[in-house]
């Protein structure tokens, strides 16, 4: 039986201490049909030297930008250039145990109508120590959901991309590529949110499955996107790529009041991240708030007012 062919695609720059650690794990993937597509977005930190030492592998083509055009356009161009019946996004500073692939590989050919599989990622610091996994910070319904291995329908992973973006790391994810071509590629309008607009059209037409072996280290450190992105920037993509969602799904009023409140709530988390950064963000994020939604100006208070309950219960209990 011949065995599908993945697209890996490696979007990177300026990760250079993290290349190796990547490139090593996609290479010792125990699937053994893939292609590995590197983008190389005209880094300046040396990645370009790393990633010139796989340039006599027959696996990898290295691709390197003369100009930075985003992570949206990255991931589009090794999109242009695959050739495979699934594809991974493969962020540069992160990577995989040997079996990841493979195990999705399996899942998706054994469920024709889910458009992507995904595994629980552990989150690890810049030399690669576990601090825990994202499954770990879901809310009780996802948590109560995805206990055990589950195919997640439409309209439920909808709903939780709703709330929160439940795939937080791309590399943790197989997708069919023709449920890519059909729901559209990454979109250029998000420069930090790139991962979870395309994550909600997705759910508007396919289903998903749930991997609950962590076989993706998602890296957090200081460096990322979205940790020197700034708040307004930030918070206008959620309001953005959130209420597109909204109005096209049938929701309960109670659910319409919690989404709004979610709303002011990941607002309001910048105010711990960076208090100067929230600040300037104030105008920005009212502005755009009541743009989308004239009642939601309200509930950015209540959600700010939510944060800082969290913070006292955990101060208390800590």
């Amino acid at each position: 039986m011949i065995k599908p062919l993945v697209s890996v695609i490696v979007t990177s720059y300026n990760h250079a201490e993290y290349l190796e650690q990547r490139m090593k794990s996609l290479l010792a993937q125990t699937y053994d049909n893939i292609e590995i597509i590197v983008v190389d977005d005209c880094s300046t930190d040396g990645s370009r030297e790393v990633l010139e030492d796989y340039r006599g592998n027959s696996s990898v083509n290295l691709i390197f930008l003369e100009e930075n055009g985003g992570y949206a356009s990255a991931c589009n161009l090794g999109l242009d250039q695959s050739r495979g019946a699934y594809v991974m996004f493969a962020e540069c500073d992160d990577y995989n145990d040997p079996d990841h692939i493979r195990t999705l590989v399996n899942i998706m050919e054994q469920n024709g109508r889910v458009g992507a599989a995904y595994c629980r990622s552990n989150i690890v610091d810049e030399k690669g120590a576990i601090l825990g996994t994202d499954y770990d910070v879901r809310d009780s319904s996802f948590k109560s959901l995805c206990e055990n291995d589950v195919l997640i329908p439409s309209g439920i992973m909808a709903r939780f991309f709703l709330f929160a973006c439940v795939i937080p790391n791309m590399s943790a994810a197989l997708i069919r590529k023709k449920d890519i071509e059909r729901v559209g590629r990454f979109s250029p309008e998000f420069l930090a949110c790139a991962d979870w607009d395309f994550w909600c059209r997705m759910a508007e037409q396919n289903d998903f499955f749930y991997v609950t072996n962590a076989m993706n280290y998602f890296r957090t450190h200081s460096e990322t996107v979205r940790k020197k992105a700034s708040a307004a920037l930030q918070v206008g993509e959620y309001y953005d790529l959130l209420y597109r969602l909204y109005s096209k799904m049938k929701i309960t009023f109670p659910e319409s009041l919690r989404f709004r409140l979610n709303c002011g709530f990941l607002w309001a988390n910048f105010l711990v991240l960076n208090p100067t950064d929230w600040i300037e963000s104030f105008p920005t994020v009212c502005r755009k708030s009541f743009m989308n939604d004239k009642l939601s100006v309200l509930f950015l208070f209540l959600g700010l007012a939510k944060k800082a309950g969290h913070i006292c219960v955990t101060r208390v209990l800590g």
